[in-house]
Order: C-alpha cells, then structure tokens, then sequence
C-alpha cells in the first residue's frame, strides 16, 4: 500500500448516524500549527492523529477507524475513553460498605473496562466551542452493569499550539457512592498507521516507577506488587520495544505532593523522528503493546483497510488501580457525593529536534 494514496483526514460523513438512538459524529479539532485530532463522540474515542515528522512531513499516528460501522464492529477500546472502571474487576463482583455487587461479566467470568454498558460502547453529548476544544459528556445510570449510584462524566479534549492533546474529565456521584477509574486507550504508532507497520523500533521509559501490579494467570491485579529491580520489563530506562516481550502491565507512579501532572512516559521513533511525551495526575500507567490486536479470527481493518496486527500500536493509559475494589491494600477510588474524581491527561508530541 502506498500511503500518499489515503486521504490525509477522515470523512465526517461517514460517521454520522444513530447509537441506541442517540446521534454519532466526528469532531476535529486543529491548532495553529497543523496539528488535527480527530474524535467521535461514540465512546469519545480518538480515531486519528496527524501531526509532523522531523522533516514537517504529516502523518496519521494514532489507529481507528474510517467510518461509523468498524467503530461499531471493531475493536470497542480503539481510541475510547474507557470507564466507568479502566481494566479488570475480577469476578465481576465487590463488596462496597458491607454489600456485594454483582458486575456484568464481558470478559469470561470478569468485568472489564465496565462493562457491556461501558463509556466506550456508548454516545456522549458533544459541544465544540472552539476549533481546539471539544466537551463531552455521559451519565451512568445508578445499577447499570451492576455498579452503584449514577455517575456523571464530563470531559474534555483540548489541542494545545505545543501539540499536546489534553485531556481534563470530572466525574460527580450524584446519589451514591461506587468507585471509578477513567483512562484514555489511544492506540499510537510514532511512525505512521498506513503501513500498519509495527512499534518494534520505538523507544519507551516510563518514568516515576518503581513496582508494577502483581497479577494472577488471567491478568487480574492480585493486591501484592512487585519491584522493577530485576524485572524483564523495567522501563526507568529507555527500552526498545522489539527487545522485550509483549506487554500489559500497571506501572505504579510515585506519590506526589502536587496535584499537577507529572511526565510518565517518554516514547519515540528513530525512523520518523516523532516523539511523544505523557504526563498525568493519575497514579498510574498501564502500559500495552497490543499483543492481542487482530487476533480474532475475523481481521480488524482500520483506516485504509489496513489490518490492525498485534504490536502494531502502544497504548500508555494514565488511570487509577485495576481490581482495586476487590484489593484493600490498593489504593480506592470511590467517589461519593460532594466529592469528585478529576484527572489531567497530557500527550504532548515533538519530534527529536524539539
């Protein structure tokens, strides 16, 4: 495939319709130098990323979909913001002051990323009041895949003049307390989509570590943690990806006294020159290579029909403790009435002229 041959933006035509009833639709959002991410607001997931190499050059650098019926189809955590809880809550059940939720299981007998009813699968309010700047907004019904009390979700995506994306969500208890953890699962190629090409050339560290999440045999965070001295997946110094194996493991990020973003991650591409920082309030950093991308038996095309194939993107997801609720020696997150769960998500791309 030659990729001069793909339409630089997405068509907003193509997504418009119907979810459950409710409108679809693809916002972009530009900045004064050229930057253009693209979103919908179906799972308010970020389809597209265009942003220059070290010679200037644009490219796309986030994979998706380029129409409305493969987000629906496709892979559900392509480019979404994912809660109302990010990662797994083991046996799709936990027990909040003394009673038991029963969760709706969707992966095997576990709950992930919230469910079936989950933000990715559902179509947020959308309001564009400028050309940097899209609000979003979903409310989670009390008891909806089993979580308590309704939830109410505003977020924001802004494009920064220093080509960061920033991401800014508040999410209110309106009349009971459940616990919530948001993240953003942007998947990132630094060298370009088109050739569905993979990351085994860009270069990770994650900064502000020292123990990732233990986990048991089907990736449930088991409560205990484990130090990174020694450990094949150590990433305080840059890594290159191809080197190591698959991964998908939560990085937990140092306490800090400051409620500002920290950076967490550095990730670059030698080939394209392209570089991309992480900074974030959140605790901590899942990090995911896509080793299971495209595995299904049905291939997953993205934009262009290009297949969407394991290690084919890196996903650097800010969020609180997965399967917290069922882990007391975790870190919570319930967010109760009167008190709200807010977080800052920055990605910010450079190239390494910067």
């Amino acid at each position: 495939m030659n990729p001069a041959a793909f339409p630089l933006l997405l068509d907003p035509a193509r997504f418009q319709g119907e979810v459950d009833g409710r409108p679809t639709a693809l916002f972009f959002l530009r900045n004064a130098r050229g930057m253009v991410v693209a979103v919908t607001n179906l799972g308010a997931k970020v389809l597209q990323i265009v942003v220059p190499d070290r010679s200037g050059t644009l490219d796309d650098v986030a994979l998706g979909y380029d129409r409305l019926a493969d987000v629906i189809t496709g892979s559900p955590s392509m480019g979404a913001f994912v809660g109302r809880y990010a990662g797994r809550i083991g046996g799709a059940r936990f027990t909040l002051d003394g009673h038991e939720h029963r969760l709706t299981p969707n992966s095997g007998p576990h709950c992930i990323h919230g469910g079936p009813r989950g933000s990715r699968h559902r179509v947020f309010d959308a309001l564009q009041p400028d050309a940097q700047t899209l609000q979003l907004h979903h409310r989670f019904l009390t008891a909806e895949d089993g979580f308590p009390g309704t939830l109410d979700l505003q977020l924001t995506y802004r494009l920064d003049d220093d080509n960061a994306l920033v991401l800014d969500h508040t999410a209110s208890a309106l009349d009971a307390p459940g616990p919530a953890s948001f993240t953003s699962h942007i998947y990132f190629n630094l060298d370009g989509v088109g050739l569905g090409q993979r990351i085994d050339g860009h270069v990770l560290q994650v900064a502000g570590s020292r123990e990732v999440l233990a986990t048991g045999g089907d990736g449930i965070a088991t409560g205990a943690r484990v130090p990174l001295d020694g450990h094949p997946q150590d990433l305080r110094t840059a890594r290159v990806l191809g080197e190591l194996p698959d991964i998908d493991l939560s990085y937990v990020l140092e306490p800090q006294s400051i409620a500002a973003a920290r950076l967490c991650a550095q990730l670059r591409s030698d080939a394209s020159g392209r570089t991309l920082d992480v900074w974030t309030t959140e605790p901590l950093l899942q990090v995911y290579t896509a080793g299971q991308l495209g595995v299904a038996q049905r291939p997953d095309l993205g934009k262009w029909g290009v297949p969407h194939r394991p290690r084919s993107a890196v996903c650097l997801e800010p969020q609180h403790f997965p399967n917290a609720p069922n882990c007391p020696s975790l870190p919570q997150n319930t967010v109760a009435p009167g008190q709200p769960y807010r977080a800052t998500t920055v990605y910010r791309f450079g190239t390494v002229n910067d």
